[in-house]
């Protein structure tokens, strides 16, 4: 398959944003990576192409060569057929021979496929790939920003709409993707308008999560809580580089809209502070780099209070 091809089909993610792919029509279309969007979007393509009136047969789980073999033969009552193979993935015997000779061969059958992240770095993944198959990615959202995006433009995709507040509060009060996935879908089957922060509120029924915003909002206001916030938010298992990833951000984001919230060289500071912090946990010292991460939030919160007392 071409790059070009690749482009189209490949879900592009940036550390910030999230797109979703656009999978065109093909012989066979893997739906894979982050597990509750493959499926749903598997759905709606399954829902389209069922209106062309080809019989469907679903496999939620092969067991052996010949079963996926007549799978993928002509239909019984119909020239034109639909099979849906789930979590290959999951699959125990070598298929992926059967599926790039059925890519090959003339037959009206469509197949779409599902498989998880890992499978994509598998030979079988990229000898499908190359036979022609269309693969549509959906990668899991690797920081706050990405989660945030992947829920509204979800709403953009399926037509709905979600207040920025809300979808914020989504995002922090849940941590499994597939869930957050699946609160959204609710959402939008419930929907008689925008989503609003009591809809979320309702379906989830959680208090929004700490994040290390949070914690750097406070100190950029001189709230020495924040130190509390942030042992928090690492104490429940947040990775202090996307900690880092996030203060950072956060600060940068400040510091732009240039209205003093710190003096001149506590900024400077800051920044070195977590570029130090990074540099130690990608090193061989740890812990180091979360004492600097500490130290950083604490100045920050120390130069806000002088700062308003000028």
């Amino acid at each position: 398959m071409s790059s070009r091809n690749r482009k189209n089909t490949g879900s592009m993610s940036n550390k910030f944003g999230y797109e979703f792919p656009e999978p065109k029509k093909g012989k066979m279309i893997l739906f894979a990576g982050q597990e509750a969007l493959a499926s749903h979007f598997m759905r709606k393509f399954k829902k389209e192409l069922e209106g062309e009136g080809r019989e469907v047969v679903e496999l939620s789980e092969l067991s052996s060569p010949i079963q996926l073999q007549e799978a993928l033969g002509m239909g019984l009552f119909s020239s034109s057929k639909l099979v849906i193979l789930k979590n290959l993935q999951d699959v125990k015997f070598d298929f992926s021979k059967i599926l790039r000779e059925f890519l090959k061969s003339n037959s009206n059958v469509i197949c779409l496929a599902t498989a998880d992240s890992k499978f994509l770095r598998t030979r079988a993944a990229k000898e499908l790939e190359a036979s022609g198959c269309e693969i549509a990615r959906y990668p899991q959202p690797d920081n706050y920003l990405s989660r945030r995006e992947m829920i509204k433009k979800l709403f953009e995709r399926e037509g709905g709409a979600i207040d920025p507040k809300a979808a914020t509060l989504l995002e922090r009060s849940v941590e499994d993707c597939s869930l957050i996935v699946g609160f959204c879908l609710q959402l939008l089957s419930d929907a008689h308008g925008p989503i609003t922060e009591r809809d979320v509120f309702a379906v989830t029924g959680l208090p929004p999560k700490l994040t290390a915003f949070d914690a750097a909002k406070k100190a950029l206001e001189g709230d020495r809580t924040s130190l509390g916030d942030l042992e928090a938010v690492l104490s429940g298992g947040e990775s202090p580089i996307a900690v880092i990833g996030a203060l950072d951000y956060k600060l940068r984001e400040q510091c732009l809209k240039g209205e003093n919230a710190l003096p001149q060289d506590v900024w400077a500071r800051s920044f070195s502070l977590l570029s130090r912090a990074n540099l130690a946990l990608t090193s061989s010292s740890p812990q180091e780099g979360v004492s600097l991460i500490y130290e950083m939030l604490m100045g920050v919160c120390e130069g806000a209070r002088c700062q308003k007392k000028r």
